[in-house]
């Protein structure tokens, strides 16, 4: 008798429960869509740094002194292997060649770091100068 009643009341609140609590339907369309817009818009987020990056860099290059590691000299006419758009460096003329730098950073010892690291990897004759806009101002001894 117990264990029939507890049948019944079992069945009872199990039905009312589905009555009384209405799940509505999921559209999943709508949620694919808003992903689709959120990955978008995180993608053109991303591609907006790289524009602030590249302008603050550039103002940076223009405005301050900055410092850079030389690596080479080119003849003038072999720059035309040079990518336009590298952004990290410093191309400046001294003709008959044309003088490339990596790296624009903001202190000596952030350019003393990429210096003895491109002597670990070969550049032994790689060195750190400081420029403002594009004329070099001084020649830093290794340190």
């Amino acid at each position: 008798m117990v264990l029939s009643l507890l049948v019944i009341a079992l069945v009872f609140f199990g039905s009312l429960s589905e009555w009384l609590v209405k799940i509505p339907e999921v559209d999943t369309t709508e949620i694919t869509l808003l992903e689709e817009k959120i990955s978008l818009l995180e993608e053109e987020n991303t591609e907006l740094k790289k524009i602030q990056d590249f302008y603050l860099a550039r103002n940076l290059v223009t405005s301050d002194t900055i410092y850079s590691v030389q690596t080479g000299m080119l003849t003038m006419e072999a720059t035309g292997l040079i990518s336009p758009g590298l952004a990290n460096g410093i191309f400046v003329e001294a003709h008959p060649y044309m003088k490339y730098s990596i790296g624009l950073y903001e202190t000596l010892e952030e350019a003393n770091a990429l210096r003895r690291g491109l002597v670990k990897l070969g550049f032994s004759d790689a060195f750190v100068a400081s420029y403002k806009g594009t004329t070099r101002l001084k020649i830093h001894r290794a340190e």
